[in-house]
């Protein structure tokens, strides 16, 4: 049966939600992958965040296909009401494709993979992709996650945006408290706990944080702390703050600034693999 997904131009669907650019689609046809040189990535992963489009995460894949053309560039598209409400195990299986088409076999040490997780739902499908592979606070978050989910309504519904956010806060604190109850590790808290566990995020890999004081989804705060733990836990991390953009609004808003970092730190990440 034939996978219907959005039109994403340069990228074959894997899923309904998960894209791959420059990999080989047919027996005949040469990846591009092969003149890929050993100081560039092999695989870039790019999580979007909650709701976000194909056309407007888009932008960010391209970003990576200008710097790293030969790279395999896979597209996460997430949204915010599976994030919430789907167990570990169906999060693990909707990340599974990319685990089967990308890394079938053990890693030899060859792959040189990039993780961009933008936002919490980035952030939380990026914590299943490693759960397959591997074979905070809910109080204070809900709020804002509320608005992130209400952002995503269609303009048409009729009640006033407070009005919807608080549905929304409503429910999600329903399926917080549900899986407490029964016994669930909520998707937020086990995704921020996971990503500082050595047995599924490897240490060796630099940490990049992105961050602005103007976001009202993700406190600056909070992200300093999350990088403080990390680096307490053994992980090397990097902080880049942006001056005055708002939630996933820095590489719209300061692009010479964003990509400089990110080359950047994945030429610091190969000087920090040649010591090793």
């Amino acid at each position: 049966m034939a996978v219907k997904a959005p039109v994403f131009p340069g990228y074959t669907p894997i899923t309904n939600r998960i894209y791959i650019r420059n990999e080989k689609t047919g027996s005949d046809s040469e990846s591009v992958r092969t003149k890929t040189t050993t100081a560039d990535p092999t695989t870039i992963l790019v999580y979007g965040w909650g709701d976000g489009s194909p056309k407007h995460v888009a932008k960010y894949s391209e970003g990576y296909h200008a710097l790293f053309p030969s790279a395999r560039i896979v597209v996460i598209i997430n949204p915010i009401l599976g994030a919430t409400t789907q167990t570990l195990p169906k999060r693990t299986e909707s990340m599974m494709p990319i685990i089967d088409t990308c890394f079938p076999t053990k890693d030899d040490g060859s792959e040189r993979v990039i993780m961009h997780i933008m936002s919490n739902t980035g952030g939380i499908y990026a914590a299943a992709t490693l759960n397959a592979y591997r074979g905070l606070n809910f109080g204070s978050e809900v709020w804002r996650w509320s608005r992130a989910m209400a952002m995503g309504v269609p303009k048409w519904f009729p009640l006033p945006f407070k009005f919807t956010q608080a549905l929304c806060a409503a429910f999600l604190c329903f399926v917080n408290y549900l899986a407490i109850a029964v016994g669930i590790e909520p998707s937020g808290p086990h995704s921020a706990r996971i990503f500082v566990e050595h047995e599924f995020a490897t240490p060796k890999a630099l940490r990049l944080f992105c961050y602005s004081k103007e976001d009202d989804l993700i406190y600056w705060e909070d992200l300093e702390e999350q990088a403080a733990t990390a680096r307490s836990k053994g992980y090397t991390t990097v902080l880049e703050e942006f001056k005055g953009s708002p939630h996933v609004g820095h590489m719209r808003m300061h692009p010479e600034q964003y990509w400089r970092t990110v080359l950047r730190c994945w030429e610091q990440a190969m000087e920090m693999d040649k010591k090793k």
